[in-house]
Order: structure tokens, then C-alpha cells, then sequence
């Protein structure tokens, strides 16, 4: 059975959501790596955050604050994209949560910072993948179409699109190449790029809030009584045992 909450708990829960979302579109904004591999490329790390709304208040949380932060960036910063990166932004933060929900969801990731790394790991796979997914099939070609008058998306389904999207990547001037010298392409720049990501995103998430912040949380009557998400919900439903003297 649920806990009903006070009003007051709901306004600081909506507050926190807040805060976080702020704070992740300040990270979006200002706070990009350049790819080692690909120097065209940026790595954001607002991730962090959402992966931080997840573990507080679980997948809702989690995809409130990916939806909010970015929109929280178009509407003070503005976009240099055509909304195209936003976009992917946002779908790369769902990913992120979706991979924690699955992992936490299954029984065989216990408890321990062994299956914590192997959980990572899955996520990592999950979100290279699927974004790199994305990317073959539409981000990477709606950016030859997305500046274009009328602006559009465009996939890779589209007539002559791989051997344009291959030539501007490769920087080559092939006049044809098949789906499998476009697939490589496209891995071998973005599956590199969303490890190297998720692995900043998530160790910077094990060093700063799972070994630090929540430590603190666990032991603090307030934030027991104000914040109790996921993890300390979690904490709370463990049973203890009686010291017999």
C-alpha cells in the first residue's frame, strides 16, 4: 500500500524536481566535453542529473526532469539545431532511465558495487545501441535536411540519403556504398561516443551521489522524512535485526 504524503511533502518533492531540472539545463548548456574520438561531437553530461531524479522518485521522476531540463534550455539559451539536438537529448535521458528500470527490475542484479558495475555496463550497451540506432536511422540524416528551407527530418530510408550521410561522415566522395559500409560508419563514430558518455555519466553518479550524497541522506532524519525515493525506500524496507545481548 502507497503512503499518502502531506501537501507539504508533495510541494518540496515538485520543488526537488524543479531544482534538478534547472541544474540539469545549466549542465546542457554550459558543460560539454569534446568527443576524443570525433571532435565535432560533445559529450553533455546533464544526465547525471536525470539519473539522479530516477534514483529519488523512480521513472516518472526520472522523465519529468529529461523533458523539463531540456525544456528549460530551449527557453533561456535557445537552440542552434533546429530543436534536432534537443531531441536527441531527450531520448538519450529516457534511455539512460529506462536501462535503470529494466536493471533494477531484474532479480539477478543484487545488492553490492559488483553488480552495480555489471548494471552499468547493461545500461551503457543498452543506451550505445539504441542511440546509435537513432542515429543511423534519423538524427544523423535530419542534420543534412534540418537547415535546409523548409527544415526537415529525414531518415536514412530516403532515396541516395546513406551515400550522403556516408560522405559527409567519412569525408570521402564515394558515388554509391550499401547499407553495411553506412552501419559501420555510423558505429564505429557513435558507439564509441555514448560509452564514453554513459561511462562519464555514471561514474561521475557512483563517486558523487551513491558514495557521498546518499550516505548522508540514509543518515539524516530529514531528508528520511522529505526526499525518501527509490533508494531509500529501499534502505527503509530491509529489516533489521535485534542485537540480543
Amino acid at each position: 500500500m502507497n503512503k499518502i504524503r502531506k501537501p507539504s511533502e508533495v510541494i518540496t518533492r515538485i520543488a526537488t524536481i524543479g531544482v534538478l531540472s534547472a541544474l540539469g539545463a545549466v549542465l546542457m548548456a554550459f558543460v560539454k566535453i569534446p568527443d576524443p574520438f570525433a571532435p565535432w561531437l560533445e559529450i553533455e553530461i546533464s544526465e547525471i542529473v536525470t539519473i539522479l531524479a530516477y534514483a529519488l522518485y523512480g521513472l516518472p521522476g526520472g522523465a519529468l526532469v529529461a523533458i523539463i531540463k531540456t525544456g528549460l534550455k530551449i527557453l533561456f539559451v535557445g537552440t542552434s539545431s533546429n530543436y534536432l539536438g534537443e531531441l536527441t537529448a531527450i531520448l538519450a535521458s529516457l534511455m539512460f532511465i529506462v536501462g535503470m528500470f529494466i536493471t533494477s527490475r531484474l532479480k539477478w542484479f543484487k545488492k553490492g558495487i559488483g553488480f552495480r558495475i555489471v548494471a552499468y555496463i547493461s545500461i551503457a550497451i543498452l543506451v550505445s545501441v539504441t542511440m546509435t540506432l537513432f542515429n543511423a536511422i534519423f538524427i544523423t540524416p535530419s542534420y543534412l535536411t534540418i537547415y535546409a528551407n523548409p527544415p526537415r527530418l529525414s531518415t536514412c530510408f530516403e532515396d541516395g540519403m546513406i551515400l550522403k550521410v556516408y560522405n559527409y561522415l567519412t569525408k570521402s566522395d564515394v558515388e554509391a556504398v550499401n547499407a553495411w559500409p553506412y552501419i559501420g560508419a555510423i558505429s564505429v563514430i557513435y558507439g564509441p561516443f555514448n560509452l564514453l558518455k554513459v561511462a562519464i555519466c555514471f561514474a561521475a553518479y557512483e563517486v558523487l551521489f551513491n558514495r557521498l550524497i546518499f550516505v548522508f541522506m540514509r543518515r539524516s532524519e530529514f531528508f528520511q522524512k522529505w526526499f525518501v525515493g527509490n533508494i531509500l525506500i529501499k534502505k527503509e524496507k530491509e529489516p533489521t535485526e535485534e542485537v540480543k545481548e
